[in-house]
């Protein structure tokens, strides 16, 4: 969940309501998403005569950490579209209207591209062989430079490399509390450092996607064409947010540029919201009932439509003011409830 902080600003009193009754700071109701992820309030000045008084309190956003764990085998220079698999996702990454670059201001994002050998059999290579670039706010720049001197190499060693990942960000002191996914793209079956050929290194990708989740980091999977077989993609799927039992986990398999723009952005998806946290407590019922909330640069949003009460603390934007919010740098929420909506 997206958590910033909205503050409970009142409209002028209503007849009945008694100011100053519930205490608290004088502090106005904007807060602003800087580009490195923090939340900030830009102080109004102290409250009118006649208004209810505020209580505001500092909470702290949710902002994911997305490793893109990329497979880097040969395979990945087949026909895709009209150009190859490797090109197709590193573009749906990058360009101007690519992943990255739309949510680098909500997500921190990090790169892993993984393979085992080299294309020239006489060159050395360490296996797993990972180039990566570590998980950072505003992340965009780095990625792209370190993408594009990249090109495939050869094999798929995806449960050494998932394993090696997870033994770096592991040993990381005091890590983030946020949570922590791999979105696992891929064009086949895993093999080994032990064994390239054949493709049998399903058992150890599994093991590795189950020892992530049991660390608390999630991995979805994307199958950048179809040549993946069915059973090893629910496999991974649903050992990739732990479900043992019930219906399955979802994974996505995109057969061109379009599918493939769609399943990474439906993956992000379900890591950053529009949900806020409030500094105080309001009535549900009783929200649109001369409520105020803004969004700079769009204006006031409707109730029910632009923006809705979940609960007595939390608000949601929605739609097209949603997707506005994630991605505008420098987004303000501006939240007012009259007296008879605030709970004191």
């Amino acid at each position: 969940m997206l958590s910033i902080v909205a503050a409970l600003l009142a409209l002028p009193l209503a007849p009945g309501c008694n100011a100053g009754t519930s205490g608290g700071a004088d502090d106005g109701g904007t807060f602003t998403r800087l580009p490195d992820g923090r939340v900030v309030s830009t102080r109004d000045g102290a409250l009118p005569p006649g208004t209810c008084a505020i209580t505001q309190v500092s909470t702290t956003r949710v902002v994911p950490t997305v490793v893109v764990v990329v497979d880097q085998s040969g395979s990945m220079t087949e026909n895709f579209g009209g150009t190859d698999r490797w090109n197709a996702l590193r573009n749906a990454l990058l360009d101007d209207e690519g992943l990255i670059q739309e949510f680098e201001s909500s997500v921190r994002f990090g790169i892993a591209l993984y393979t085992g050998l080299d294309d020239d059999p006489s060159v050395p290579v360490e296996c797993p062989h990972i180039t990566s670039v570590a998980p950072a706010m505003m992340n965009f720049d780095s990625i792209r430079d370190m993408y594009a001197d990249e090109r495939p190499l050869q094999e798929t060693p995806t449960g050494d490399a998932l394993d090696a990942l997870l033994d770096d960000l592991l040993a990381i002191p005091d890590p983030d509390p946020d949570p922590t996914i791999f979105i696992l793209a891929t064009d086949g079956e895993p093999d080994t450092c032990e064994q390239p050929n054949p493709q049998n290194g399903q058992a150890e990708a599994l093991a590795a996607v189950r020892r992530g989740f049991r660390s608390g980091i999630r991995t979805y999977l994307l199958s950048v064409g179809r040549e993946i077989s069915e059973t090893h993609m629910q496999d991974m799927a649903n050992a990739g947010v732990g479900r043992e039992s019930g219906a399955d986990a979802p994974y996505w398999v995109a057969g061109d540029d379009v599918g493939l723009r769609t399943a990474l952005r439906s993956i992000i998806a379900g890591e950053v919201s529009c949900t806020l946290e409030l500094a105080g407590r309001i009535d549900p019922e009783e929200a649109c009932s001369g409520s105020v909330v803004e969004m700079t640069g769009r204006g006031e949003l409707e109730c029910n439509t632009d923006w809705r009460a979940v609960d007595e603390t939390h608000i949601e934007i929605l739609g097209d003011a949603c997707e506005e919010f994630l991605t505008s740098r420098g987004a303000t929420i501006d939240a007012r409830f009259p007296c008879n909506v605030i709970l004191i």
